[in-house]
């Protein structure tokens, strides 16, 4: 990808299912991917680490998660999604099961009706030379009718 021409990418999984990627920038600059699996969730983790002279402002990611191909959930309205920043949830055509993520620190809550997909998107807070900045993530599937109670559960384990 165009963002990341001229980066050195390295991929690896655990024996404990833990994916991590790193990639890093001719800049100097290197982003560290981490997906954790759970009971029922994947934990994610997004680390930024500054290898500049200069201290990083304002980086916003853009985390979509695209559900064209998700039947059920491929519905192209917002009608179907539900926005609390962090959390972002949305349901399938029967309305019993429901797709959620979040990331923190979330700078906007979204969803894209046409793609069909939705968002948490984080921003990293400023990251001065030689040091890091991580956004945790959260990725999940629920069954049941009591999403305001999912939502509780999702945010309490999200803030530990």
């Amino acid at each position: 990808d165009a963002a990341g021409a001229g980066a050195a990418h390295v991929r690896q999984r655990g024996q404990d299912g833990v994916l991590t990627s790193e990639r890093k920038f001719p800049n100097g600059a290197v982003v560290a991917a981490k997906i954790m699996p759970i009971a029922n969730a994947v934990r994610m983790e997004l680390t930024l680490t500054n290898g500049t002279k200069e201290t990083m402002r304002g980086l916003r990611v853009q985390n979509c998660v695209m559900l064209k191909a998700a039947t059920g959930f491929d519905q192209m309205t917002n009608d179907n999604k539900r926005l609390e920043a962090p959390l972002v949830a949305c349901r399938n055509a029967a309305g019993d099961r429901w797709v959620i993520t979040a990331w923190e620190p979330c700078q906007r809550a979204w969803a894209n009706p046409p793609c069909p997909c939705m968002h948490s998107d984080p921003q990293f807070p400023d990251c001065p030379p030689g040091e890091s900045r991580t956004l945790k993530g959260w990725l999940s599937l629920y069954e049941g009718q009591e999403l305001a109670s999912e939502f509780a559960r999702i945010k309490e384990i999200l803030n530990r």
